[in-house]
């Protein structure tokens, strides 16, 4: 199986940096389900936003540009066998961070 190593630095920036989006609140922008507009702020009537979206704008763009500014040399040492570190690290700090809500 070929690999192609900015798309692997991609997927590992992505996934750590929504990580951070999610435990900092790093969201783009927020979605209102109760007008259904997108946007930074919105009216008390609007309800509750969603926050997902914005985090995983974030995620995609914090990606591209980290996968974008790595020059070729260093991901072609990128080892596939160590692609599973960052996203088991990212499960594990959603899990301590959403334990707070059990304890």
């Amino acid at each position: 199986m070929r690999t192609h190593p900015r798309l692997m630095l991609f997927s590992l920036a992505a996934c750590a940096i929504y990580t951070l989006a999610y435990y900092f609140d790093w969201s783009l922008f927020r979605y209102y389900l109760g007008t259904g507009t997108f946007g930074l702020s919105a009216p008390a009537s609007a309800g509750a936003p969603i926050l997902w979206y914005g985090w995983l704008a974030t995620a995609v763009l914090g990606g591209a540009v980290v996968a974008g500014i790595t020059p070729r040399s260093w991901t072609t040492r990128l080892s596939p066998e160590l692609a599973w570190l960052i996203p088991a690290v990212a499960m594990l700090a959603a899990f301590m961070y959403e334990l707070r809500w059990f304890l």
